[in-house]
């Protein structure tokens, strides 16, 4: 591999991360699959081929698919402004008022994070399964950042499926537009909603650990 390893174009775990719009974890798990050739430094870092890289760049992102996520982020993005506030006006979102401003910005990075999330997964044409890890991370840093906050698992149940609701609305607007049938739109949503339990996963594991060490 040393050899090799001088022959080829490697990059970095962060740089493969960025490129595949996966987070390091999913890659790590793909490199440890052989499903993207990698190697560890002296130093114990991990690079990847980037021939693969491409590869599978291009296998995940045929034509047209940025387009088809920036215009899915779009529609998620309205959809999910317009319920928050709503949510404001008849004080459902009154626990969340006395939050900090910090804790207020990273929810709403988490935020922008699932939807991108939600319109990768939705434009997709292949490896549904390659969302998962990224979905459950998601839940887990929404988990930690509220219950860091003193916000109870109520609160961010009913926050998450508000959400979750516009998300589930979007995907039914793009079915409705690409015109499948019946069972097509069925199977779409059905992803849809395991995606999204994945995410609320991730979120009861991190308040369950907090109620032990409590």
């Amino acid at each position: 591999m040393a050899q090799d390893s001088q022959q080829q174009e490697w990059v970095s775990l962060g740089r493969a991360s960025k490129l595949l719009g996966v987070s390091h974890s999913t890659v790590r798990r793909w490199a440890d699959a052989g499903e993207v050739r990698s190697y560890r430094t002296s130093g114990g870092h991990r690079r990847i081929l980037e021939e693969d890289v491409r590869q599978f760049m291009s296998q995940s992102n045929p034509a047209g698919e940025t387009a088809d996520t920036d215009r899915i982020s779009e529609l998620a993005v309205g959809r999910v402004k317009r319920r928050l506030s709503r949510r404001r006006q008849t004080h459902e979102m009154d626990a969340f008022a006395g939050l900090e401003k910090a804790t207020r910005e990273r929810l709403r990075f988490i935020g922008r994070q699932l939807v991108d999330l939600f319109a990768r997964f939705v434009s997709s044409r292949t490896r549904p399964e390659r969302f998962i890890d990224d979905a459950r991370s998601i839940g887990g840093e929404y988990g930690r950042t509220l219950v860091a906050a003193g916000v109870t698992l109520t609160d961010a149940i009913m926050t998450f499926n508000s959400l979750r609701h516009s998300l589930e609305e979007t995907a039914a607007q793009l079915a409705s537009e690409a015109q499948q049938g019946t069972e097509g739109a069925v199977e779409a949503m059905e992803s849809i909603l395991a995606l999204a339990d994945t995410v609320l996963e991730g979120m009861a594991q991190v308040y369950e650990e907090s109620l032990t060490r409590n």
